[in-house]
């Protein structure tokens, strides 16, 4: 159960700090630190999401399983990666279209991960809906 709350905790704070990082001015100290800080703690959110795991009703032989909504770890983690590898490219060339990935990525990584999954995490049925709204 720590491992749910973990996950929680650094996914509601890369909420609020994703939006804060969008709208503030780009390519200086503050914003490179606060995006290293905020990949730092969607990488842990997609780690700790690897050890939560449903309860399987009716399965004898595996008791545990995943849900659809790990199929987004790896959309994440593909993404951190890309979006650092396309500023680092774009640091290196100056070519607009390595910028361009790189904020391409970072909104999908935060619109797939933070808010999509974190709306589905909402649904009824699901740990964090009782806990919430029952």
């Amino acid at each position: 159960m720590v491992v749910i709350y973990i996950h929680a905790f650094f996914a509601l704070i890369a909420v609020p700090l994703g939006l804060y990082i969008f709208f503030k001015r780009k390519g200086t100290r503050h914003h490179k630190f606060m995006g290293r800080v905020w990949v730092a703690f969607l990488s842990i959110v997609s780690v700790t999401a690897l050890f939560i795991t449903s309860p399987m009703t009716d399965a004898v032989l595996n008791p545990r399983f995943y849900s659809w909504i790990h199929l987004l770890i790896p959309f994440t983690v593909g993404n951190l990666i890309y979006s650092i590898w396309s500023i680092r490219k774009f640091k290196k060339t100056k070519l607009e279209k390595h910028k361009n990935a790189h904020i391409r990525s970072m909104i999908g990584v935060y619109v797939g991960a933070l808010l999509v999954a974190g709306g589905f995490t909402l649904a009824p049925g699901r740990l964090f809906h009782e806990m919430l709204f029952l």
